[in-house]
């Protein structure tokens, strides 16, 4: 690709305003629900929503759930994580590979955590199944679960031309991110709202980290 051709690309992609008024749009909202998650120990809503998942007590319901969790926390994550980068490398999609271990390294959740101070879900409101530690908001497993399987979804798009690889990989990981929020939830671990504050959060930096390498292989199309 010539530089001229390479500088036009990269204007174009930096010169959307409805993009960027989206994302700081996302950011205000994001805000706005930490700020409440802080002032309020729970939502409206959040023990109603609590209950009806925690209703779905059939077997292999809750073993899909817990094998989604398991694989958003260590060291499930760690191992599909590192995995995924050394597939992505064996292909020649070596720019993916090391903007994957970015999405899977980059989890600013904790400071996040430590400034809103919301306390989990306690035995007397909600069926705490699970035994957790730390504070609520936003949920980590969410997190997680959002910014490595996002990822993996759009490098899934980058480096699988088949149709009949690409989209069980993508199905897989929409799965596996919906089920660990689930998860959280149904362990009595997590509010609702929880889950939404750490897939909000997740969706703002994996947006910028694809947005991000879309610029660099822009720039630099042979990495």
């Amino acid at each position: 690709m010539k530089p001229r051709t390479v500088a036009a690309a990269l204007m174009r992609d930096g010169g959307r305003p409805a993009f960027w008024v989206c994302w700081w749009l996302a950011l205000a909202g994001f805000v706005v629900l930490a700020s409440f998650a802080a002032a309020f120990d729970y939502f409206p809503g959040d023990r109603g929503l609590t209950e009806a998942i925690q209703k779905g007590d059939a077997r292999a319901w809750r073993e899909a759930l817990d094998w989604a969790s398991r694989l958003s926390e260590w060291p499930g994550a760690f191992i599909v994580g590192f995995a995924a980068a050394a597939g992505l490398r064996l292909v020649s999609h070596r720019s993916e590979a090391v903007w994957f271990l970015g999405a899977f390294l980059s989890q600013l959740n904790a400071a996040v955590k430590l400034a809103v101070d919301r306390p989990r879900p306690s035995p007397e409101l909600v069926d705490v199944r699970e035994v957790a530690t730390g504070l609520s908001f936003p949920s980590g497993h969410a997190v997680t679960a959002v910014l490595l399987y996002g990822f993996l979804f759009y490098a899934a798009g980058q480096a699988l031309p088949d149709r009949r690889l690409r989209y069980p990989v993508q199905a897989l990981c929409v799965i596996v991110a919906v089920l660990t929020g689930l998860q959280r939830v149904e362990a009595g671990v997590h509010w609702p709202s929880d889950v939404l504050g750490g897939a909000l959060f997740a969706g703002l930096i994996l947006t910028l980290l694809i947005w991000g390498h879309r610029r660099f292989r822009a720039r630099w199309p042979a990495f």
